[in-house]
């Protein structure tokens, strides 16, 4: 806990733009790290469970009906 008590000291430290940079570089090695963890057939069930989920009730794209009509300018 102390090693990580010692990052946030040094993190306070840093200006603005370094925290952001900061915060990019951790989240893209969460995400990457997440994604190397996550097997493969987790994709694949969470498609066969996703797939056709909505045929019983599709969505509908309804009539836009009539434009307003703007004057045009020259």
């Amino acid at each position: 806990m102390a090693l990580l008590e010692d990052v946030f000291s040094e993190a306070s430290k840093l200006s603005l733009p370094d925290k952001v940079r900061l915060m990019e570089r951790l989240a893209s090695d969460i995400l990457a790290t997440d994604l190397q963890n996550s097997a493969p057939d987790e994709w694949r069930d969470f498609i066969d469970r996703t797939a056709g989920i909505l045929s019983d009730d599709p969505i509908i794209r309804w009539p836009q009906g009539d434009y307003e009509q703007r004057a045009s300018f020259p």
